[in-house]
């Protein structure tokens, strides 16, 4: 009996630092995802400089918390999944605004499973980028190629063809992916169909003031 009870003591003392190790985490991610939500506000209003200054003080946050996490192993994903997969999406942002080529998720120090987590959440960030072109009716050419992006990544998203345990639930994540870019396809094609109609228009009042002339 007496053994059992230091093996007990041993473990609370082991889940004693495991919880403050967790604590640790919880705070950081809260940070993180705050900066991620601010950077994206930022990218969003296109001031670049705030966001890259976010984005890179999250990539310190980041590596200390996946750090914290290798303590934490039996329980890690769960905890740190959050804050990860909103740091992808946020620098995913940041290089479809800038047209630059994506990171993989060694170049952002993530685990591969926030990597694809975060590639699913950006496509409702590719959707706001559509809608926002759209209501501006700005260039159209941009909707069009985040469209283009959201259908690429969602083909993507449909090879990881394994179990739920295994990716976190990211099958559920993909179905909503391919409601979201459905919706969004007509929502540009409406948009383009009305454009359409406004140069038809335009070109037969122009052609009637010509033939008046």
């Amino acid at each position: 009996m007496s053994e059992l009870l230091d093996i007990f003591s041993q473990i609370q003392s082991e889940l004693e630092e495991a919880n403050t190790v967790r604590e640790r985490i919880l705070t950081l991610s809260r940070q993180s995802i705050q900066k991620s939500s601010i950077s994206i506000k930022y990218l969003h209003r296109g001031e670049f400089e705030k966001a890259e200054g976010l984005i890179s003080e999250n990539k310190g946050l980041i590596t200390e918390i996946n750090n914290l996490s290798n303590q934490l192993e039996p329980i890690r994903f769960g905890m740190i999944l959050s804050c990860n997969q909103e740091f992808a999406e946020s620098v995913f942002l940041q290089r479809f605004l800038e047209n630059k080529p994506f990171p993989s998720y060694s170049e952002l120090s993530i685990p591969y499973l926030a990597y694809i987590h975060g590639i699913a959440d950006f496509m409702g960030e590719l959707r706001r980028v559509i809608l926002d072109t759209l209501r501006k009716e700005g260039n159209i050419e941009i909707a069009v190629r985040a469209l283009d992006l959201m259908d690429d990544f969602y083909s993507l998203l449909l090879t990881i063809d394994f179990p739920d345990s295994l990716t976190y639930n990211l099958r559920k994540k993909t179905d909503f992916v391919r409601n979201l870019t459905e919706r969004t396809r007509g929502d540009v094609t409406l948009a383009l169909n009305r454009l359409q109609l406004i140069e038809t228009f335009k070109s037969i009042i122009s052609s009637k003031n010509e033939s008046q002339k």
